[in-house]
């Protein structure tokens, strides 16, 4: 058959590789922006998580100090007294009973200065009152007045009040409550040291269900307080399954029932994953065009070479044996191309005037005597020619993969009958290198000789068709998961050659029989050939030490085990 390939040809197939080439980048890209979403994603949640840990330590930190100064201010009736007669008595006869009760019991306790001393212990805290039941006056201190003094009712305040009850620790009966107002900057701090450019929001819910602390690290940001707390004042709770559609939400809830909310919008996750996203699409598309760019620039200049090549070559095809393919207008590697096959002419010429010279009677035999003196060394130094020219235009895994199968070539027709069980894994290897560059992501393999089993020798073939059974018929290429390995050990003073894999295994009536034959030396049923070749081998090299047996791998596959 006559075989023409014009330029247009060659541009058409250029045009499919390269809609190959955006398709596979544009899935790249997509898979990579899938990936990049994951990835905010768990940063975000790693965020609100962290962020909500810290207040909630700190909520509870507050909640403490709080519950410890209402119990140091209750905890003896003369305390309690005394903040009674703060509320019944006017701040001078207040102050006379203070000291009449100190000249006549020598123990001194005045209410504002025992709050005063709260300041100096808790940098943070910005006011303190008291109320108590059935008194209309709040006692209220304040950083711009430590001594405090009776209001008619707490003032509007910025920052974050917890609120306790207080207690008379003889009858156990609440006599008011303490508020005691700490500053949003602790809390604020926390959510603007958070490594992180997605806006991250706080909201706290006293056990009341009143709001006391809305936070953001965006200044900008519009938060959702006006809407949580009108669900609060509803419902007593918050509905994460509706606010969830919109933010990723942690909630937690501290010892004295106080509720955290921290959220983060999931829009500026997607909107940085696309950014992302559109970046890498952007350059990958750059980079296709680019590399198209020079593919077309590349191969225009070879297509006039390599179409005057193959019309010299269908000329002699058609029976021009003279014809020679003319170098002049050649460069680079197409030149050394034509003149390898013009050489390659010119000795086919020479050969087939000397077959013409050879008696009639001798014709057929001295023909196929010349041509079985055609140096295999030709087909070796055509491939190497290959892999250095693919070395030179920077493909190396093209070079690899001719290295690899000029490598195999050279054992096949090699004349040894045995080999050491080194060299023939080495043999299997690049076997399997050869598939793994077909199929780069479908399997993967192992092989371990151990050093004491290196130089045994073995006949040559005697694991390869193992390994080539496994390519044939038990792998699963609807899987990426599949893998092979090639064990070789002493074991009790015997050499183990185990080869496993997770493939579709051989059927247990099929793998029973196949035992079978082995013990009973029975021929093989078909589809067994290859097995029953390596074990009567073996088993005429190594005598009645060989043993052979096929085993179902844990968990799907084969497992095949050598022992001599």
């Amino acid at each position: 058959m006559k075989t023409k390939m014009k330029s247009n040809q060659i541009y058409s197939l250029l045009k499919t590789y390269s809609i190959i080439l955006i398709l596979f980048f544009t899935i790249f890209s997509i898979a990579v922006g899938q990936l990049l979403h994951e990835n905010n994603k768990k940063i975000a949640l790693q965020s609100i998580q962290n962020a909500s840990g810290r207040i909630e330590f700190l909520v509870n930190k507050n909640q403490e100090k709080l519950e410890e100064v209402a119990v140091s201010l209750t905890s003896t009736p003369e305390q309690i007294t005394n903040i009674h007669q703060y509320f019944e008595l006017s701040y001078a006869d207040y102050l006379s009973e203070v000291l009449d009760t100190n000249y006549r019991t020598d123990s001194y306790y005045y209410l504002p200065k025992a709050i005063e001393s709260l300041y100096y212990n808790e940098s943070s805290l910005l006011a303190a009152s008291i109320s108590l039941t059935n008194y209309p006056d709040i006692y209220y201190s304040q950083t711009g007045n430590l001594m405090g003094e009776k209001v008619k009712q707490l003032p509007i305040t910025d920052a974050i009040r917890f609120s306790t009850i207080l207690m008379n620790r003889n009858t156990l009966q609440p006599i008011g409550s303490l508020h005691m107002d700490f500053e949003k900057e602790n809390f604020n701090q926390i959510l603007t040291n958070q490594n992180t450019n997605y806006t991250v929001q706080t909201f706290i819910f006293s056990n009341t269900n009143q709001l006391i602390y809305e936070g953001s690290n965006n200044k900008n940001n519009t938060t959702l307080s006006t809407k949580l707390v009108d669900q609060m004042a509803v419902d007593s709770k918050i509905d994460l399954k509706n606010l969830e559609k919109e933010y990723y939400i942690t909630e937690s809830l501290t010892k004295n029932a106080h509720q955290i909310y921290t959220l983060i919008p999931r829009r500026e996750i997607v909107i940085s994953t696309l950014k992302s996203t559109f970046g890498l699409f952007l350059f990958s598309l750059l980079f296709d065009i680019i590399l198209l760019l020079i593919l077309f620039n590349l191969f225009k200049k070879y297509v006039v070479q390599v179409e005057d090549i193959l019309i010299s070559i269908n000329q002699v095809a058609d029976g021009d044996s003279g014809n020679r393919i003319n170098t002049q207008d050649k460069k680079a590697e197409t030149k050394q191309i034509a003149e390898g096959i013009n050489d390659m002419l010119d000795s086919m010429q020479r050969y087939i005037k000397d077959i013409y010279e050879l008696e009639l009677k001798q014709k057929d035999a001295d023909m196929r005597a010349l041509q079985s003196q055609i140096n295999p060394h030709f087909l070796y130094n055509t491939l190497e020619y290959i892999r250095m020219s693919a070395i030179s235009e920077g493909a190396d895994e093209l070079a690899d993969v001719v290295f690899h199968f000029g490598t195999l070539l050279r054992n096949n027709i090699s004349h040894e009958k045995i080999v050491t069980v080194e060299n023939e894994l080495k043999f299997c290897e690049k076997y399997i290198y050869l598939y793994q560059m077909r199929y780069p992501d479908q399997f993967a393999y192992l092989f371990k000789v151990c050093d004491d089993v290196k130089e045994v020798m073995i006949p040559k073939f005697a694991i390869q068709p193992l390994v080539e059974n496994y390519f044939a018929h038990g792998i699963d290429f609807t899987k990426i998961e599949n893998a092979i390995s090639v064990k070789a050990y002493q074991e009790n003073g015997k050499t183990k050659i185990v080869i496993i894999d997770n493939g579709v295994g051989i059927p247990k009536s099929q793998m029973e029989q196949i035992n079978h034959s082995f013990k009973e030396t029975e021929l093989f049923k078909p589809g067994s050939v290859g097995i029953m070749n390596v074990y009567t081998r073996m088993k005429l090299y190594f005598g009645e030490s060989f043993k052979m047996e096929i085993k179902e791998t844990a968990g799907g596959g084969t497992t095949i085990i050598m022992e001599f």
